[in-house]
């Protein structure tokens, strides 16, 4: 796996630029080129405007390096401009989601890295219209970040535990490989989980509601060894492998709260979506 290009789409709201931080440092850490891209609407410009003009591209490019710079000033441990390369780009269009998938397309970006509007405690997987639409749409991983207090910052500029969710999938085998990456890259410890979806089987009837764990006592190492067959050489020495029994989403939500996780990696409709 190769990440030679991330693109940043930014509304320059404070979730995107808590959101740079990890591009700044993921950017660093691969030695990629990073793109900074701001995708003008006259609906979202000026509301009041009845004539739903763009406004000019100048004062962007302004605001575009202050937000780099500040954000490269706070990073830790510090980047320095001259350590990544930099581009800005700003389009106009009508759909902010549309043009930043066309652009990703067009220019064979590797990665995109958005902020999130979500708030609360729902809040965490609630990713904004924009945001959505992306993940949805992408044909490359789509990391997003999460608006409200930043471990990232916080812990040096690590992720110091990943999670990979795996169902054996094509797709899975995908996010689990970017997340072997990512994890080798800022030292991570790494922990998978596969969740089984009980079913109503006759055996389950006479269980009391037991799970398919506590049923079937020998499914615990038939999953390490389907794993062992699934992933191949992309396991690194150490992981963790996790086995739950409920609803995935449920089970996922549950194991990043559990076990404090910073970075969730997770395939989502035929590719992969980091949150």
């Amino acid at each position: 796996m190769e990440i030679r290009s991330i693109l940043f789409p930014t509304d320059f709201s404070e979730p995107a630029s808590r959101a740079l931080d990890h591009a700044l440092v993921l950017a660093h850490h691969f030695g990629t080129k990073l793109t900074l891209l701001h995708v003008e609407t006259p609906y979202e410009s000026d509301p009041a405007n009845p004539r739903h003009e763009f406004p000019e591209p100048g004062e962007l490019f302004t605001r575009f390096r202050g937000q780099s710079t500040d954000r490269l000033a706070g990073t830790e441990p510090p980047v320095r401009q001259e350590d990544i390369e930099i581009e800005e780009v700003v389009l106009r269009g009508i759909s902010a989601a549309r043009e930043i998938l066309a652009y990703a397309d067009e220019n064979r970006v590797d990665m995109i890295l958005m902020g999130t509007h979500g708030r609360g405690a729902i809040g965490h997987f609630i990713l904004g219209s924009t945001t959505e639409r992306v993940v949805h749409g992408a044909l490359v991983p789509v990391l997003t970040i999460q608006h409200g207090e930043d471990r990232f910052v916080a812990k040096g500029g690590r992720y110091e535990k990943v999670l990979i969710p795996v169902d054996f999938s094509e797709a899975s085998r995908k996010a689990l490989e970017y997340g072997v990456e990512i994890a080798g890259r800022f030292g991570s410890e790494l922990e998978l989980v596969h969740v089984i979806e009980p079913v109503l089987a006759p055996q389950a009837l006479f269980a009391g509601g037991a799970s398919p764990v506590a049923i079937d006592p020998d499914i615990r190492q038939r999953s390490r060894t389907a794993l062992a067959d699934f992933a191949g050489d992309l396991l690194p020495e150490r992981y963790e492998f996790l086995l739950k029994s409920g609803r995935p989403h449920h089970e996922i939500i549950s194991t990043i709260r559990e076990r404090n996780c910073d970075l969730l990696i997770i395939a989502n409709q035929g590719w992969n979506a980091l949150d």
